[in-house]
């Protein structure tokens, strides 16, 4: 189990009626033009996508979200667009969410997708991604640059690194039991549109922590003090067990979990991260320079 359906802290301006016409797709879009895509996950799941052209490149980025979320909810929105204002972007919805065929299976399976989109992403001459995800979408790139993929670099913002047998006190019990009922998975898939399967669907057997040490990618990590599912040692992890150079950056309280953390000064922060490890190979280091 990897990403929670909605933080327990809810920001200034988003509760949970906000939320819940976010998920629905009521509220949401981009405010520049965009081009719709359909990907085929590795596995042939059917994906819609939205293509942001950026400026002329070789390099894109593929942008993966958590769960309950979507390409067109407005934090990843917000975030795809302050993106390709230095790059050309493919935001996906994974399986289950959105437009996209499948169920989904907190990241393992999403894996595939986030395969899909690359292979998108190179069939339209992009000689050089970097693939960013976001909580479950932090598990899924961490799976697929795991696979054997040549990416320019690899961004996971509130990923988990290890795969939680029995949730601890809080957050993550409650999204364990609604997993684990028919009943609760089917009202979330009538109440949001999100399909998904059930734990017998979930088949990796190595931790996120243990998967990176064959991503080669320069990383960047970053991660919430205050993240109510998964501690700043979770982040630690992932950003020791690299394989190769990485970057953690330590968001201070207030940035909390996944899209909450998406504030319009760390989209151009991380916009402007991304346009430096193309150019130099290299991610920037913490802005507040510590971990």
């Amino acid at each position: 189990m990897t990403d929670p359906v909605q933080p327990p802290s809810v920001p200034s301006g988003r509760g949970p009626a906000r939320r819940f016409m976010e998920a629905r797709g009521v509220i949401g879009g981009f405010t520049t033009p965009t081009i719709g895509a359909r990907v085929h996950a590795a596995d042939g799941t059917r994906l819609f996508a939205s293509f942001l052209p950026g400026p002329a490149s070789s390099t894109a980025v593929l942008l993966a979200h958590g769960f309950g979320a979507n390409r067109r909810k407005p934090a990843y929105a917000r975030l795809a667009e302050a993106l390709a204002t230095v790059i050309p972007v493919l935001t996906l919805d994974l399986r289950g969410h959105g437009g996209s065929a499948g169920r989904s299976t907190f990241g393992d399976r999403e894996r595939e997708d986030v395969l899909g989109g690359l292979r998108w992403l190179a069939g339209a001459g992009y000689r050089h991604q970097v693939a960013i995800g976001v909580s479950m979408g932090a598990t899924a790139v961490i799976r697929a640059g795991a696979s054997g993929v040549d990416l320019a670099g690899m961004v996971t913002v509130s990923g988990p690194a290890w795969f939680r047998t029995r949730a601890p006190e809080g957050p993550l019990v409650r999204l364990e039991t609604l997993w684990h009922s028919p009943w609760r998975r089917a009202g979330v898939r009538a109440a949001l549109g999100i399909d998904l399967a059930a734990p017998s669907a979930f088949t990796a057997t190595e931790h996120p922590a243990e998967a990176i040490a064959r991503v080669r990618a320069p990383l960047l990590v970053v991660h919430g003090r205050d993240d109510a599912y998964f501690p700043l040692d979770d982040a630690r992890a992932l950003a020791a067990g690299a394989g190769g150079q990485a970057t953690l950056w330590a968001e201070p309280d207030g940035f909390g979990h996944a899209e909450d953390g998406l504030t319009p000064a760390f989209v151009a922060r991380l916009a402007a991260a991304v346009e430096q490890v193309i150019v130099t190979g290299r991610f920037p280091a913490d802005p507040a320079g510590g971990s």
